[in-house]
């Protein structure tokens, strides 16, 4: 259905700026269920009609709103602005550029993840669904192959484990702080990854990785709350020391260089 709106109120704060109290009143729709993904929007004359403002303040509110990922602005005859899907992606990478303008380091990032992800198997494990569990057995069972064959395909797989035991772990903080910094861990797997690609001693770490994630889905079907969430903490801290000493020091994230996909192993000549 269209968006009736209602008058936006007067804010306590004079100062706030026309634009921003219309943008609040239409987010608060959204947020509410008001209006849901799909839904359009009045066309701007109604618009700005109904919040008595004018054009080029009703045009910065859908510019504000659009910012945010919130709204969808189409040009044409059948254009207009309607409510976006939510896209965590987007946030993510806004997140992973204000983090990366702020200097943060790897070892910053891997301190965020002993704090998120321990706990959210330990959820995991109380919950002990078996839909998910085949879901995580799933993944690794594509990261053995890819293991064999793509290594950069087993990166991504790697980081996705760590996605799904938050995205199925029932606490949804957790899971939002998880996916805000996932892009950064998949970026750092496969960064290192490529830094390493030629030593075959590394294939035993990615063997010994997969029996780890083996260890905890199986600790996970026991409903071993607190003994999963210690090994996965202690599983964490290994890998962090690992990853870290690919590198000559403390290394600043990046989220803007795009990486190179290496061939497939089998087309590969393995350094002896």
């Amino acid at each position: 259905m269209p968006y009736l709106p209602r008058r936006a109120e007067s804010p306590p704060d004079k100062q706030l700026k026309a634009a921003e109290r219309v943008a609040a009143e239409i987010r608060h729709q959204i947020v509410a269920g008001r209006l849901k993904p799909g839904d359009k929007l009045h066309p701007e004359n109604v618009l700005q009609v109904e919040f008595e403002i004018s054009r080029p303040t009703m045009r910065e509110a859908l510019r504000l709103l659009e910012s945010e990922s919130l709204i969808k602005i189409s040009r044409g005859k059948h254009g207009g602005a309607r409510v976006s899907e939510v896209d965590v992606g987007a946030v993510s990478r806004q997140v992973g550029v204000m983090l990366q303008i702020a200097g943060t380091t790897l070892q910053d990032v891997w301190l965020a993840r002993t704090i998120i992800e321990p706990p959210a198997a330990g959820l995991l494990a109380l919950r002990s669904e078996e839909p998910v569990l085949r879901e995580l057995e799933a993944n690794i069972a594509q990261a053995k192959e890819a293991a064999r064959t793509d290594l950069i395909r087993y990166a991504d797989l790697s980081a996705e484990f760590s996605l799904l035991i938050t995205r199925h772990c029932g606490n949804n903080t957790l899971h939002l702080l998880a996916s805000l910094i996932y892009d950064i861990i998949r970026r750092q797997h496969e960064h290192v990854t490529e830094r390493t690609i030629t030593r075959t001693s590394v294939d035993a770490l990615r063997q010994e990785s997969i029996k780890s994630r083996e260890t905890a889905v199986a600790m996970m079907r026991k409903g071993n709350s607190a003994g999963v969430q210690k090994f996965w903490l202690k599983h964490l801290e290994h890998m962090r020391d690992l990853v870290l000493a690919a590198y000559d020091g403390p290394v600043t994230i990046d989220v803007l260089t795009a990486t190179r996909r290496p061939r497939p192993v089998g087309s590969m000549r393995r350094a002896t």
